[in-house]
């Protein structure tokens, strides 16, 4: 261990100093291996007491960013849960669809064992009549 516990940083969003663990600063952190990595700034300001003039252009451009970003997060959302209810509407219609199919088959199965049975009793019932007439039996 070093002879200082921890490592002090500046954050990006505010002039206070931010206190990271030792471990972090070193790399022999267990859950995030390797160095500390620095948080980038995007749209670093001037660092004048006033706005100038093109400021604003600056802060509009960076706000109608924000806005397309937030635009799309949203539009991958709703796609997202549109393909799920179509994917939940899907799995139902396939049971559903599967259920009428396997009662249909029964139905079917139902119809043709009867069919035989009735084919049956007719051939034994006709064997009888020609033994009878036949006087045999």
């Amino acid at each position: 261990m070093g002879r200082y516990s921890s490592a002090k940083a500046y954050g990006d969003n505010t002039a206070q100093m931010r206190s990271i663990s030792y471990e972090q600063a070193s790399g022999s952190a267990k859950d995030k291996p390797g160095s500390v990595t620095a948080e980038k700034v995007h749209n670093p300001y001037g660092s004048t007491a006033g706005a100038g003039s093109g400021e604003f252009h600056v802060y509009r451009h960076a706000r109608a960013r924000e806005a397309e970003r937030w635009k799309q997060i949203n539009e991958e959302e709703k796609e997202k849960m549109l393909d799920k209810e179509y994917q939940e509407k899907l799995a139902k219609n396939t049971t559903e669809e599967e259920q009428k199919t396997e009662r249909r088959r029964r139905k079917r199965q139902r119809a043709k064992e009867a069919k035989l049975k009735k084919k049956k009793f007719e051939d034994i019932r006709g064997k009888l009549k020609w033994r009878r007439r036949k006087g045999k039996g």
